[in-house]
């Protein structure tokens, strides 16, 4: 390869390289050589060391990533928020420079910005793990996603537990919810301890005798349905009076057993779901604790963890430990009670 000499008497290279991953022609340009000897060498240093490496930026990376696994505009979204919230200043770094010591004090500085809660912390490194595990799988670049480990939950968050409804004030809260189909979409959620995307995504025909069966989530109409989250389906019991309750939905036409055709709009969803709220005057909750209400309820009233987990589908019954083990608590004292009682006779 050719060099050349600057008006100002020194040498340069320049050449143009294919990146590997982008497919892209980037020109590598570098100035300052005393001889065109040094020039020539330098270049091929240049051309030998930079042969397989990649210019490609996080950003790039993230897109590909996300094409790779097929992302909803939803989650892509999603994703921009974290990264541009919480990992901006290296967006433009090419992905080869993020190693390990800059991600590890990276990850230091995260987990002291009291901005943020850990769970969304965790969420913005899983993001990130995601890209960099896609540069290495199908890049061949360096895996240094180990470098973003899960930062532990504080003691306050470890302490802070969910709020639940008690039946007393579900009732109340749904008797405020003036649209009927709205009323029981919330009720389905209640008494079944179902996600609302699977709430939303339940079709007439997952209705048996008694039962329903869970085999989609659905965010909204355009992403349109998507296995559940645990990508498993489950059957679980109704109970007399919220089957009979589903009877009038079921003669109604279109697929969804609320909605129709395209089911819940989850900002309606929303809009009446604080509207209840605010005219019951109950202490206000997640809509996603109703779940956690339901599951409350049976666990406090003695239903063995393990049929609560595979109701509620949860992927093993660890997790299901993990969230409710505050409420464990009560069962224990309950036990050395019956303990007790029988070594007093």
């Amino acid at each position: 390869m050719p060099a050349y000499k600057d008006k100002n008497g020194t040498w340069y290279y320049s050449y143009k390289r294919r990146d590997p991953v982008t497919g892209a022609w980037k020109n590598i340009k570098k100035r300052g050589f005393r001889t065109k000897a040094e020039a020539k060498a330098a270049e091929r240093e240049a051309m030998a060391s930079g042969a397989s490496s990649t210019s490609t930026t996080f950003a790039e990376m993230a897109k590909l990533w996300e094409e790779f696994t097929n992302c909803s505009e939803i989650v892509k979204s999603k994703h921009r928020e974290h990264f541009t919230i919480r990992f901006s200043q290296y967006l433009d770094w090419p992905v080869e420079s993020l190693t390990r010591p800059v991600l590890a004090q990276y990850r230091a500085t995260l987990a002291k910005d009291d901005r943020y809660s850990t769970t969304t912390k965790n969420q913005t490194l899983r993001f990130i793990r995601g890209v960099l595990r896609h540069a290495h799988d199908i890049y061949g670049l360096p895996d240094r996603s180990r470098a973003l480990a899960s930062l532990k939950e504080t003691d306050e968050e470890a302490m802070e537990e969910f709020e639940v409804w008690e039946p007393e004030e579900f009732n109340r809260f749904v008797k405020c919810v003036d649209n009927p189909l709205y009323a029981l979409y919330f009720t389905f959620i209640y008494w079944t301890g179902c996600r609302r995307g699977e709430a939303i995504a339940i079709q007439k025909d997952q209705i048996g005798d008694h039962t329903a069966t869970f085999k989609y989530s659905q965010i909204n109409q355009k992403d349109g349905l998507k296995p559940t989250k645990t990508r498993s389906t489950r059957t679980i019991r109704l109970d007399d009076q919220l089957f009979d309750q589903l009877q009038p939905l079921l003669r109604e036409p279109g697929k969804y057993l609320f909605g129709g055709d395209t089911g819940l709009s989850p900002s309606i969803i929303r809009d009446n779901f604080r509207k209840g709220i605010r005219i019951s005057g109950v202490k206000p909750i997640r809509l996603h604790d109703l779940r956690h209400s339901h599951a409350s309820w049976l666990i406090n009233n003695g239903v063995n963890i393990v049929a609560v987990s595979k109701r509620l589908g949860h992927k093993d019954i660890a997790t299901t430990l993990r969230v409710y083990t505050h409420l464990l608590e009560s069962s224990d004292n309950e036990m050395m009670f019956k303990i007790n009682a029988f070594k007093s006779k």
